[in-house]
């Protein structure tokens, strides 16, 4: 009578992304090791099937068991006749070492394979299979010119390098979900968007009424870091411009802060002059108006005052380059598909836009402020609609970028 492990009931419980793919998590002997139980754990979230590589001295930090209680599957410490990393190179979609070591992480560059992590990875290779790469370890070995150098190679080679996070003098492993998040993108679409450049507005801007309170809205800024983190995993160079925000913006995203509408115009306007983008993808929710005469102290509680607004400059309209393919986005109050539709054609047109991405405002359920948002797509071109449905923004954003991947090849 054969047993499913209890581990398993998680899985697919955030998406069925991954529901399908097996995917090795090899561990080396970080002191971050135990963030990798939560990386793994965050696949099987996304529908993966997750097996574990682990090196001898990282077995000696943590024990296989706990790997074996978070998966469901019998880490693998050492190769035998059963050659198992031949097995699981085969038989899995992808690998990524989390943590990689600085020891690790050279060996893989240079296809020294002498433990079973670097040798899963190494022959994964070999196959074709996507193989990411998390380091952590001390600022200086990262600095050091021999781990830039093998970076550049297993990039070179195609491999996904998550840049670890700089805090405290080390080179930090960083947020699990981050990771699973971003290597999930790698493994269903590859570096389909190698060698383009894409610009991502994101979040909400501000215009203040005194010196102490402004007019902004519930933006949170989600779609345009999923856009950001998508368009990372995928091989793109980003740059994200964003206002304000409920989320982090990633560390390894090239970024750009500012307040106001008239910052964010203007920012567009600079880097549009000095940068040619392929994709520029407007997800941000700059505000329409602006206070006329805002006040310079700060305004009494016990009066009642009349506030002038003014229409805000259009950020879409500072772009100095146009790019190949530019994604506007139109929230609208209306749930009416056709008025959906009648209000992107008429954004589209305004911006020049190639696709608009159409999203009805539903606070408290999907839109702004949540994870989940509906996106009717809008191709200006062919007018074409394709209704992308209620979903993650995670997965939205990687559709939408579909559109833009497949419009740049036609």
């Amino acid at each position: 009578m054969g047993f499913r492990h209890p581990s398993l009931d998680i899985t697919g419980s955030i998406s069925k992304e991954l529901a399908g793919h097996c995917v090795v998590v090899g561990v080396t002997a970080s002191a971050s090791i135990y963030r990798s139980l939560d990386t793994a754990r965050s696949l099987m979230r996304r529908g993966a099937d997750v097996h574990i590589v682990m090196t001898k001295a990282a077995a000696e930090l943590v024990s296989p068991k706990l790997f074996h209680w978070a998966t469901g599957n019998r880490p693998v410490v050492s190769v035998d006749g059963d050659i198992e990393h031949v097995e699981m190179a085969r038989s899995c979609s992808a690998v990524l070492i989390a943590p990689a070591t600085y020891s690790s992480l050279v060996k893989l560059a240079y296809g020294i394979a002498d433990n079973p992590v670097v040798l899963t990875a190494v022959t994964a290779m070999g196959y074709g299979k996507p193989v990411g790469v998390v380091p952590a370890m001390h600022e200086g070995m990262e600095k050091s010119p021999q781990y830039q150098d093998a970076v550049r190679r297993l990039r070179e080679l195609g491999a996904l390098v998550i840049p670890p996070r700089e805090s405290e003098s080390a080179a930090k492993y960083p947020d699990p979900h981050l990771v699973a998040r971003a290597f999930t993108s790698f493994v269903l679409r590859g570096f389909d968007m190698k060698g383009l450049r894409v610009l991502i507005t994101a979040g909400a801007t501000r215009s203040w009424i005194d010196s102490v309170r402004f007019v902004s809205n519930p933006s949170s800024g989600r779609m345009g870091v999923e856009l950001a983190i998508d368009s990372f995993a995928r091989g793109a160079e980003v740059d994200l411009l964003y206002g304000h925000m409920d989320v982090e913006v990633p560390h390894f995203i090239n970024s750009y802060h500012v307040e106001t509408t008239e910052e964010m115009a203007d920012r567009i306007g600079e880097l549009t002059s000095e940068k040619a983008y392929d994709v520029i993808i407007g997800a941000a929710a700059p505000l329409d108006f602006t206070v006329d005469s805002p006040y310079s102290g700060k305004l009494k509680s016990d009066a009642s005052y009349s506030i002038t607004l003014k229409p805000s400059p259009k950020t879409l309209k500072a772009i100095a380059k146009r790019p190949k393919v530019l994604i506007s986005f139109a929230a609208d109050v209306s749930t009416n598909d056709e008025e959906l539709v009648k209000s992107a054609v008429e954004k589209a047109a305004k911006y020049g836009a190639t696709f608009v991405a159409a999203n009805p405002i539903n606070i408290g359920t999907y839109g702004f402020a949540s994870e989940y948002d509906r996106i009717v797509l809008v191709n200006a071109l062919t007018n074409e609609v394709v209704d992308l449905g209620l979903d993650r923004k995670e997965v939205l954003a990687r559709r939408i970028l579909d559109f833009a991947v497949a419009q740049l090849r036609s």
